[in-house]
């Protein structure tokens, strides 16, 4: 028995790619808001705020004035995956990038049903109304938050003025891939690795130290991030809880490839994206087949699809310049800089 865990703990870590309640701790000052403010441009500082509590409570991270951007970033990071983008957009709009449920100062439930993509929209709607009450925001997702944000443009029309995904197309268009495209399905196994998984097996030593090395030491490698900056994802990735927290997402939302079922696409009925939409696509991502950024046009009335040649996984903070241009100049056009109100 314990060859056969040690070996799924093996191939599931190998080929990570990106990505009862227990309550993070709370904390007087995050450590990478505290690296924010050391480098921050434009003397405008970040501050960290908590919405909810018990198993519902999430972390986030804001900056700027101005009509309401948030960001939700994917597995397995946190917040300050969008740093760069928020250095950029804080001089327009006000920012806020979460900790996702489960990952960073957020709660970190031992519970799947809090991780369902209907009530991670909802709990995402619920914070958007605490800052910014019924006027309308962009929302902006990477990986499974870029997954996130299509799925919440789609089931809650109304609340958006644009939506951007990078390196991750909509919950439901994925949920057909990996039910119907054996290529999906074979850069897809570690997800089934991940349903094997227990926190137990994530406390084994050095199991979260490769993670965040597959994630970040090639950044490093390749001056995305700085040894400064990684040792803040190293942190945020540390504890085992963190990392069972992200997994939680793969196993409320993902079954075994064979038995995907209709019944587990959100929103129901699959309704058309009917705000401006963005998907930034690197071109030397593996994670996902070409036919996730291809099929857009499906799942959006009104999309750019963005690609960008030679980007990895990690778009925003391989190549931040043309990521941030992409962004800003959409957010520009779609996301004006006055307050606009939701249709009631």
């Amino acid at each position: 028995m314990k060859v056969r865990i040690a070996h799924r703990l093996y191939v599931a870590l190998i080929c990570c790619v990106f990505p009862s309640a227990v309550i993070a701790k709370q904390v007087t000052t995050d450590p990478a808001v505290s690296y924010a403010n050391t480098v921050a441009r434009d003397h405008i500082a970040y501050h960290e705020g908590y919405f909810g509590s018990g198993e519902t409570r999430l972390h986030y991270v804001e900056a700027g004035r101005g009509p309401l951007v948030i960001l939700y970033h994917g597995f397995p990071s946190f917040w300050f995956s969008f740093f760069d983008q928020m250095e950029v957009l804080k001089t327009r709009y006000r920012v806020v990038a979460v900790d996702g449920l489960g990952a960073g100062l957020s709660a970190k439930p031992v519970e799947l049903a809090p991780y369902r993509i209907d009530r991670l929209a909802a709990q995402l709607d619920d914070l958007a109304g605490h800052l910014n009450g019924r006027k309308r925001f962009a929302l902006i997702g990477h990986d499974w938050g870029s997954a996130l944000a299509f799925a919440y443009a789609q089931g809650y029309p109304d609340r958006l003025t644009a939506v951007i995904g990078l390196s991750a197309p909509p919950y439901n268009l994925f949920l057909d891939l990996v039910a119907t495209d054996t290529e999906q399905q074979r850069r897809s196994a570690y997800m089934e690795g991940f349903l094997q998984l227990t926190l137990i097996d994530l406390k084994i030593p050095g199991v979260t130290e490769r993670i965040w090395q597959q994630s970040y030491g090639r950044l490093i490698a390749a001056s995305g991030l700085t040894a400064q900056e990684g040792e803040l994802f190293r942190q945020a990735l540390a504890d085992p809880l963190a990392v069972n927290g992200g997994m939680n997402w793969y196993r409320a939302n993902i079954t075994a490839f064979t038995k995907v079922r209709d019944q587990q696409r959100w929103p129901a009925g699959n309704p058309k994206i009917t705000v401006p939409a963005l998907l930034i696509w690197g071109d030397a991502d593996q994670t996902f087949v070409g036919a996730a950024a291809d099929r857009m046009p499906d799942y959006a009335n009104d999309v750019t699809v963005l690609h960008l040649p030679g980007i990895n996984h990690w778009a925003m903070m391989e190549q931040p310049e043309l990521a941030n241009q992409a962004i800003g100049e959409f957010l520009a056009k779609h996301h004006p800089t006055r307050d606009r109100r939701a249709r009631p």
